[in-house]
């Protein structure tokens, strides 16, 4: 599967793989972040969010997986 970048004014296409390694090289910048029950909590009620594209939130434009794990971040549906 490939998902485009909603964020992007460029029309970007990566596979899951590319994505995912997208992510994990990001949140290795980061410093503030959630502790994983939290991390799991919030990716779970993203996960079954009627706004999801794919990897993406379709209201923020943001990689779930990486929003979720950012400690200043809020759901824009403010489910979290």
């Amino acid at each position: 599967m490939t998902a485009p970048c909603f964020g992007c004014a460029a029309k970007v296409t990566l596979s899951d793989q590319e994505i995912e390694e997208s992510i994990e090289q990001q949140l290795a910048l980061e410093f503030n972040l959630v502790d994983d029950t939290e991390w799991q909590r919030r990716q779970e009620i993203c996960q079954i969010c009627p706004q999801r594209v794919g990897h993406t939130c379709g209201k923020c434009g943001c990689y779930y997986k990486f929003r979720t794990a950012l400690a200043v971040k809020t759901c824009p549906e403010g489910k979290w």
